[in-house]
């Protein structure tokens, strides 16, 4: 693929038929926490981040879901909002999940996120970056920063001076872009798990 640096990325809200491709990113972004989280194969996982974007499911809502699109192509996805709204999403988040996945699925998985390592998330003083995935043909093309650029206007229209995000210890790339573009680590949790290790990053804006 030619590179994407030139062109202008236009940066659009999410709609019913990016439900998919939202699903796809965040998955990605997600790494190993995912099947953790949702204890399946890929592709499972997959259907039910799908099934969830199209139910609007509080974490998992095409409202706080934006795109990095050109001539109708999407190439990223930013999943973000305030920290102030964090835990009602969360709470939004469960009957979707009852009604995709049941409630012996459900109940799993809210016991093995209740068992996470680290503390908070995100602040309420923050704009917090939830998920931001790249398609893998078009990573380290400049979309990801453009991506968190759009989080950070968004965030400094909302008033907010912050933004956060947090990264896993295995994914290096994501953590030097980061960390190039000004956020710093203001927490390091690690698991005996190396995929449930992260660093938490604010970014004063």
């Amino acid at each position: 693929m030619s590179s994407l640096r030139a062109f202008n990325l236009h940066i659009r809200p999410a709609r019913p038929a990016d439900a998919g491709f939202a699903a796809e990113m965040v998955q990605l972004s997600m790494g190993g926490l995912a099947e953790y989280l949702f204890q399946g194969d890929p592709h499972s996982i997959l259907s039910i981040l799908r099934d969830l974007f199209m139910r609007d499911a509080g974490r998992f809502s095409l409202k706080i879901t934006s795109l990095a699109e050109y001539e109708g192509r999407l190439f990223g996805a930013l999943v973000s909002c305030e920290g102030a709204r964090l835990n009602r999403l969360n709470i939004a988040t469960l009957p979707h999940l009852l009604r995709r996945i049941g409630l012996r699925r459900a109940a799993g998985l809210g016991w093995r996120a209740g068992r996470l390592p680290g503390g908070q998330e995100a602040g309420r003083d923050e704009y917090y970056i939830s998920n931001l995935g790249v398609h893998p043909l078009a990573q380290r093309q400049g979309i990801g920063s453009r991506l968190l650029a759009f989080a950070e206007q968004t965030a400094r229209g909302l008033r907010l001076t912050k933004c956060s995000l947090i990264v896993g210890l295995y994914n290096l790339d994501a953590f030097r872009l980061y960390e190039r573009l000004g956020y710093q680590v203001v927490e390091t949790v690690r698991d005996r798990d190396e995929a449930l290790g992260y660093h938490r990053m604010v970014k004063v804006i």
